[in-house]
């Protein structure tokens, strides 16, 4: 029997189809700009969902009572714009302006840098923030001693905020064939989902850390992660050994640490609320009117 060969063009035609979906896109190296009036009110209405999730994330933590969801929103407003403006543009400068191939061998430590640059750029004002909600807890002075605060594990959580809600997002949202998802909100929703997830999940004992030593600054990171860990025994089987029990707690309480639905979800929200706000107004730029004109988008 013979067979039907397809023809050519044909082939072709199959061959670039399989290709379009086995290609592995790669991380933007052009970052486009993030308006600064459609990133300001992301942040602003962002606000208050974290408000309102970092109550029940420390009443699950620190074993307290719920505590007010909005406290201290004069404060937290115009911080948070301010942390959010710099996390988007401090990457897109970065991204637009540092070429890491130019460094020769330091190729790979410069290309490092741009990523978690913009994390460590805006720690402070994130201390800040968080500092000023823990008075109740830590009556240090907020400027002096306060805002330093398990500053250590917050840099690694705001390197992990910094590139999920800017390149893992944009990485995942490429990823995403056309065919499957062809609308511009959508696709940007799903790739905030996805980062959202992965962010919350590993910044979630950075998060924690930080917390709790903000929270109890005399004592050190070992014993709080002691402590951490002991909290954890009650999850645990009791008819393991005591000393099982403590092993075994130090690596569930990292692996399925507490509180991790309500801080993924924080982070998901978090994602989705800036990405997609930002995505929405992008084109509504108020400020041109008083003479202010923003940079022109990147090329991705």
């Amino acid at each position: 029997m013979c067979r039907v060969m397809p023809h050519h063009n044909e082939q072709g035609k199959i061959i670039n189809m399989v290709s379009a979906t086995a290609t592995v896109p790669e991380v933007r190296r052009k970052a486009a700009p993030s308006p600064v009036f459609a990133t300001t009110v992301a942040a602003t209405f962002e606000s208050f969902y974290r408000s309102a999730l970092n109550a029940f994330i420390n009443r699950a933590l620190l074993g307290q009572k719920l505590q007010r969801l909005f406290p201290d929103m004069h404060v937290q407003i115009p911080t948070r714009v301010m942390y959010i403006n710099g996390i988007k543009q401090s990457r897109t400068w970065l991204a637009n302006n540092v070429n890491p191939e130019e460094y020769g061998s330091a190729a790979s430590l410069v290309r490092t840098g741009v990523w978690v640059g913009p994390g460590l750029f805006m720690t402070p004002v994130s201390s800040l923030l968080e500092a000023a909600n823990a008075g109740n807890k830590n009556p240090e002075p907020l400027l002096t001693q306060r805002w330093l605060r398990g500053v250590t594990a917050r840099c690694v959580r705001e390197i992990i905020f910094a590139v999920g809600v800017n390149q893992m997002s944009e990485y995942v949202e490429d990823s995403i064939p056309h065919s499957a998802i062809s609308n511009g909100l959508y696709r940007n929703t799903t790739g905030s989902l996805v980062a959202g997830v992965m962010s919350g999940y590993l910044s979630h004992v950075p998060h924690n850390m930080s917390a709790l030593k903000l929270h109890f600054p005399k004592k050190s990171y070992g014993e709080l992660f002691a402590e951490y860990a002991k909290n954890s025994e009650a999850r645990l089987p009791a008819s393991l050994s005591p000393s099982a029990r403590a092993s075994l707690a130090k690596v569930f309480c990292v692996v399925c640490p507490a509180a991790l639905v309500a801080r993924t979800t924080q982070i998901v929200g978090t994602f989705i609320l800036l990405n997609g706000i930002i995505y929405t107004l992008k084109d509504i730029k108020p400020m041109e009117y008083v003479g202010w004109e923003e940079p022109k988008t990147a090329t991705a």
